[in-house]
């Protein structure tokens, strides 16, 4: 062979042997940058996590639609949009979910947590006040009464009343009940300290 020839093939083995190593390095690096960022990976998952709760939604939005008396596919879409905290949207929800069956005890409960998010106390302790009407030992009923009466309608006995009801019901909730604790040790505001 000549040595133009030699040469040649010498030049595109070279050329071959170092595109190998640039794409050894690039797929190294790829999968060095995954490690050290997983973010990527998140925001995929997000991404994919938000695209099928998109679809569920369209999916209960459909079946509602089909079936306006269908108070679990009401009460998930409230979920729903509770869980995005856009409120108004979990609130209407609620109140469907209510107009179909008035007793209710999570729509309730849920649109009581709903209307004290969005500052509507009055109306809140309506919701609660007639889930314990339902279930006088529901201690969710019970402490969110409380809440409400001791921090925003100035009722500090009836506060009082509500948490010490919580304790005569004793559930296995021990965050709940050191909560209760602690409420019933602390002056409503305003009180002395």
């Amino acid at each position: 062979m000549s040595s133009g020839l030699l040469s040649s093939i010498s030049i595109r083995r070279a050329v071959v042997a170092f595109a190998m190593l640039g794409l050894a390095v690039i797929f190294l690096s790829s999968i060095w940058y995954r490690i050290d960022s997983p973010s990527l990976v998140e925001e995929t998952q997000t991404r994919q996590a938000d695209q099928q709760m998109m679809a569920r939604i369209a999916g209960l939005m459909q079946e509602v639609e089909q079936n306006p008396e269908n108070v679990e596919a009401i009460t998930e879409l409230a979920g729903f949009f509770m869980q995005n905290q856009d409120w108004d949207k979990a609130l209407s929800f609620w109140r469907r979910a209510l107009s179909v069956d008035p007793d209710n005890q999570l729509a309730l409960n849920q649109a009581g947590f709903t209307l004290f998010q969005m500052q509507q106390h009055e109306e809140a302790r309506e919701k609660f006040e007639r889930l314990l009407e339902l279930n006088p030992e529901n201690h969710q009923g019970h402490f969110n009464l409380a809440i409400i009466y001791k921090y925003y309608l100035d009722e500090q006995e009836k506060a009082r009343e509500h948490l010490e009801k919580i304790l005569e019901i004793d559930p296995d909730h021990p965050e709940l009940l050191e909560r209760v604790r602690q409420e019933l040790e602390t002056p409503a505001p305003g009180e002395g300290i």
